[in-house]
């Protein structure tokens, strides 16, 4: 009889997990509390014909990765920003666009150079030092060596505050010992959907699937046959040879007790990694008029705008209190035929908790106005910006206020953390002496952390090491080999 495995969760890495498994003919049964698959990779349609990416939307190039190979397969695109911003500073006057790019060039420069230095000094780092302290302490030793001038200095440092929206959190709370764990790079300029369907073929043929089901408990009895006890909402009790739970690292941070004999050192990492507020606001116009000249040929294309950065804004204070710098992407630097008059707007950490606790339960035209309201005292600084330009549709997520999700992003690493690799070793590890594995983003090689391509690597891994343990004396391999 084939091995009956529980794979709890449908997103990138259970979906894996899965096809690995059920092509050595292993048994699967699939519980996913939502009514699709994909987690935290999801589209809607609000923004047009052409769906959107309302979760992950970028792919990550450290060394082999999978999902570039899958994106070529399915014929799914891959953007590479240009480094072109439009920088705003705190009056709402446009910073001139050579200086802006020169900051951002810096900005780069001085991330590289974090990632470098916490990889091969993170021992002697102390875990107070912040992310945004390199910068600081970059940018003040530039100005007295002469190589950087007070305005350089200012402008670098309010661009590194953008940081945020890549690690989903504020900068100022990045560790700086634990950095090189954080990854970045291109864009899909249409959405996941056919690579997720490429992932979901094999366990949505050959799987059992049960959607719309949540686990509420996990337990295992040794000596019995099938030793893993699954309980469901349903009130149903299941029994298999192994589980593999791979919901968001939130989610397991407020259901820690639903794992009866969860280990206290994997329970102590789960605590200690973060897990960010990233959060994402599209909006439509009638034209792209922040670019120079309309896209009628004469436009260079090295001239069109990337980015958009807002310095800590003072003339929002009535609808922006905390007066919060944002980023935005310009859909309409995509090639054709994806160009878009799509500002995509990311906001972390304090200014996600308030974005998304005040459009909760909001619907139609009155979360339109609200979002209009907090948002229009940015983009009208824009160059070329007029009254007609009003919004044609607004989409916000909120996977801050989404349970299933964890109420969050994905993991991150912030400052007063101690031993951040050995808590992701752990929960890696798992529980194989239980029958218990981990999968997900938060379980990932180094290289993958937070990542869709980690995710798939980490249930790919986990599928190898429980058909390893079939085959194998002593039940499991270890950690550091996965």
């Amino acid at each position: 009889m084939a091995p009956h495995i529980c794979i709890v969760g449908a997103g990138v890495s259970g979906l894996r997990c899965a096809a690995v498994l059920l092509q050595q003919s292993y048994d699967v049964t699939i519980i996913e509390a939502r009514s699709r698959i994909g987690g935290r990779i999801a589209q809607s349609d609000q923004m047009g014909p052409v769906e959107v990416d309302i979760g992950a939307n970028w792919v990550h190039s450290t060394g082999h990765n999978p999902i570039i190979e899958l994106a070529k397969e399915t014929g799914t695109p891959l953007h590479l920003w240009k480094e072109n911003t439009l920088l705003v500073d705190g009056e709402g006057q446009l910073i001139p666009s050579p200086e802006a790019n020169q900051a951002l060039k810096h900005v780069w420069q001085i991330l590289d150079k974090a990632s470098e230095h916490s990889k091969d000094q993170g021992d002697q780092v102390h875990p107070s030092a912040s992310l945004y302290s390199f910068f600081d302490g970059s940018c003040n030793l530039a100005v007295q060596c002469g190589d950087m001038t007070e305005r350089e200095r200012e402008l670098i440092l309010g661009l590194a505050k953008m940081c945020g929206a890549y690690v989903g959190d504020g900068v100022e709370l990045q560790s700086l010992k634990f950095f090189y764990l954080e990854d970045y790079d291109c864009f899909i300029p249409t959405n996941y959907q056919k690579i997720i369907a490429r992932i979901a073929a094999v366990p949505l043929a050959q799987g059992e699937m049960h959607f719309e089901t949540s686990m509420t408990s996990v337990e295992t009895r040794i000596g019995e046959v099938h030793p893993v006890c699954v309980t469901t909402s349903d009130g149903k009790a299941q029994y298999f040879d192994d589980v593999v739970i791979t919901t968001p690292l939130g989610w397991l941070k407020q259901h820690k007790e639903s794992i009866h004999q969860l280990h206290p050192r994997i329970a102590s990492a789960i605590d200690s990694i973060s897990f960010g507020r990233l959060e994402k606001v599209l909006i439509e116009f009638p034209t792209a008029f922040w670019e120079s000249a309309e896209q009628d040929g004469e436009t260079n294309p090295d001239d069109i705008v990337s980015f958009v950065h807002w310095l800590s804004p003072i003339h929002t204070i009535q609808s922006n209190r905390r007066q919060w710098r944002l980023e935005c992407v310009s859909f309409h630097a995509f090639e054709a035929p994806y160009r878009r008059n799509i500002l995509l707007f990311y906001t972390f950490g304090d200014c996600s908790t308030h974005i998304t606790s005040a459009i909760r339960g909001l619907e139609g035209t009155i979360r339109d106005n609200w979002l209009r309201d907090f948002f229009e005292p940015y983009y009208s600084t824009l160059p070329g910006y007029a009254e007609m330009h009003t919004p044609k549709r607004f989409l916000a997520t909120e996977w801050c206020n989404d349970d299933l999700a964890g109420n969050g992003s994905y993991s991150n690493f912030q400052v007063g953390m101690t031993d951040a690799a050995r808590d992701v070793e752990a929960i890696r590890y798992g529980m194989p002496e239980q029958h218990i594995y981990f999968a997900g983003e938060h379980t990932a090689p180094f290289d993958g952390l937070g990542t869709v391509a980690g995710a798939y690597t980490s249930g790919e891994k986990v599928a190898t090491r429980i058909i390893e343990s079939k085959q194998t004396a002593n039940g499991s391999i270890d950690c550091k080999a996965t």
